[in-house]
């Protein structure tokens, strides 16, 4: 309960100071599996989430959190970060974010610990490649992932994005292929957007042995879906 309001105070704060160079949004929905670098975190969870992004000078800055409420275990993620935008030509940019993540366990048995990421992306219409590196302080974690998406616009507004990710970290490898399908309205107050996204995860995470995440994934099937709301 007390992290529901979290998320409340920090979408009412985010109302408060909104400007024409920001945005907000907030989003629920169910998922099967709550996955964080490739691995399980929860299974069978509703979830909520808040974010705020502001454009400045030199960067755009940007904070957000999801809860996983489920009665006494609820589990949250808090990130904090920054990116920025580089030109290379009339369609490629280079996009280099940073941000820092704090992961509360709640009663999952799995330890809280301090996530610091960066993320390198070469915008394009085609096909997006990234690398990403994961360093999670407490849990001695350290990983490297690559990986490609692409959004396709399709019929009526819908849009379908692709995306494929492999990740290797320090006591694990994990593959992920997905597909989110989406379908915007907007509206004067803001735009609402249905959506659905379905992958195909496998790793050689150890669950005996490692007690931050909850079981390995072996082809497992992994959906979600929600409401997400901008403005």
């Amino acid at each position: 309960m007390k992290k529901m309001i979290a998320v409340l105070a920090v979408l009412c704060a985010a109302l408060i100071v909104k400007a024409d160079d920001s945005s907000i949004g907030v989003e629920a929905g169910y998922n099967n599996h709550y996955v964080v670098n490739g691995v399980s975190r929860s299974e069978g969870t509703p979830f909520v989430g808040v974010n705020a992004i502001k454009s400045l000078k030199y960067a755009d800055v940007y904070a957000g959190g999801v809860l996983l409420p489920t009665g006494d275990q609820d589990q949250s993620h808090w990130t904090l970060g920054a990116g920025k935008s580089f030109g290379l030509t009339e369609k490629f940019s280079l996009r280099t974010t940073a941000d820092v993540t704090r992961h509360q366990a709640g009663g999952f048995g799995i330890p809280n610990s301090t996530e610091f990421g960066a993320k390198v992306a070469l915008n394009n219409p085609y096909v997006t490649p990234y690398v990403r590196g994961a360093f999670d302080i407490d849990l001695d974690q350290q990983g490297v992932f690559v990986g490609l998406s692409r959004t396709q616009n399709l019929f009526y507004g819908v849009t379908v994005t692709p995306a494929a990710e492999y990740g290797y970290v320090n006591d694990y490898k994990a593959l992920s292929f997905k597909g989110t399908v989406a379908r915007p309205f907007t509206f004067a107050w803001g735009t609402l957007t249905p959506f659905a996204e379905v992958g195909w995860f496998d790793n050689d995470f150890n669950a005996a042995k490692y007690n931050w995440a909850n079981r390995e994934f072996s082809g497992t099937v992994v959906c979600s879906g929600g409401l997400k709301l901008t403005f």
